[in-house]
């Protein structure tokens, strides 16, 4: 898997979607700010300025929901509310969360490993789990397009749709940004795995009791030096990705807060259009309303998938490596053992002659 390619991907769509103002040096292994992210971030600060302020002009759309229904009405205000403070923290969480995620890029190898098919299919998961979400939305889009004939409604609607939902697009980049550092963490612990279990298939461990009258100390001692060595890795890796769970831990509350607010709008949305309003709209109206509100629980029901992917498959590797360390350590002190009795052995032969 190339991982340079997959940071730079990554960094890339963060960078368009707002949550990063850094950009990822392949040089260095560390993400640096970029004058471009903070232009791009600038721009949809003003955007969002511009939308979020017609919420506060007349308009038909919002004095309907209103009187249609004040609960509706409500939680579009929450969610307006709520996106400031998204917004303004998904760009400070973002900073902080940066900085540790350059230990663990300097920690990664940045070789291009052969084109083989399970190298591949292990990036395109990655892919995967950065743009299913996009490709879920692009896909409800297009039809809804189709529906209305790509006709756009008016602007001041748009503003307003896009007010909600562009601090909900920049704080779901800290969900990718955790998904795909879980899973290049994963590809780490998947190498480390392999030394270990190159270290445990050495001749060098296998025949060291058999040579333990020749080389008895220096069995010790490699060893002892191969174990430090893996372990170090390991410890600094777990270190830093615990580090960098921290940092993100109140930006995947905040989003799962978001949701919890989308999710309950959509419901209640439905049961008011399966009630009451769909008499009021032809057949094509109402399937752009299905299909609405269907993409909001499928792109927060694809986001959440990845998540769960993600870090599945992270912890039944570090379950994997747990236990190779554990059969490491048992067999290096199996081996101290061994050659303390042998050694204890030859005293007492040596006495005896």
């Amino acid at each position: 898997m190339n991982t340079r390619r997959v940071l730079r991907t990554s960094n890339v769509l963060l960078l368009l979607t707002g949550y990063q103002m850094h950009w990822f040096d392949s040089q260095l292994q560390r993400y640096r700010i970029s004058a471009p992210g903070i232009l791009n971030v600038f721009v949809l600060a003003c955007i969002y300025a511009g939308c979020f302020n017609e919420h506060f002009q007349p308009s038909a759309l919002l004095k309907t929901l209103l009187d249609v229904s004040p609960f509706l009405y409500g939680l579009t205000r929450l969610q307006l509310l709520l996106s400031i403070k998204v917004f303004a923290y998904a760009i400070y969480a973002s900073v902080r969360a940066v900085g540790v995620a350059g230990e663990i890029t300097e920690s990664l190898p940045m070789t291009i490993i052969s084109a083989r098919r399970g190298c591949l299919k292990r990036e395109l998961i990655a892919y995967l789990l950065l743009f299913s979400t996009f490709v879920v939305l692009l896909c409800f889009g297009l039809y809804i397009g189709y529906e209305m004939q790509f006709k756009l409604p008016p602007l001041q609607h748009i503003m307003i749709g896009v007010a909600l939902f562009l601090p909900h697009l920049v704080l779901a980049g800290a969900l990718r940004f955790y998904c795909i550092f879980a899973w290049l963490t994963r590809e780490r612990l998947r190498q480390l795995e392999s030394e270990v279990e190159q270290l445990l298939s050495e001749s060098k461990i296998k025949t060291e009791l058999q040579l333990v009258a020749n080389s008895s100390s220096v069995a010790v001692t490699v060893a002892a030096s191969n174990e430090d060595n893996l372990l170090k890795p390991l410890q600094q890796l777990a270190a830093h990705f615990g580090n960098f769970f921290d940092h993100l831990q109140r930006s995947l509350l905040l989003l799962l807060g978001v949701n919890a607010n989308c999710l309950l709008f959509g419901f209640y949305t439905y049961v008011y259009f399966s009630n009451t309003w769909h008499v009021l709209f032809d057949d094509h109206m109402r399937r752009v309303f299905y299909a609405g509100n269907i993409s909001i629980y499928a792109c927060i029901g694809c986001d959440y998938a990845c998540l769960l992917l993600a870090q599945s498959l992270l912890e039944q590797q570090i379950q994997l490596i747990q236990l190779l360390v554990v059969a490491l350590i048992v067999t290096c002190h199996y081996l101290n053992d061994a050659i303390l009795q042998t050694n204890e052995r030859f005293d007492s032969n040596d006495e005896d002659d």
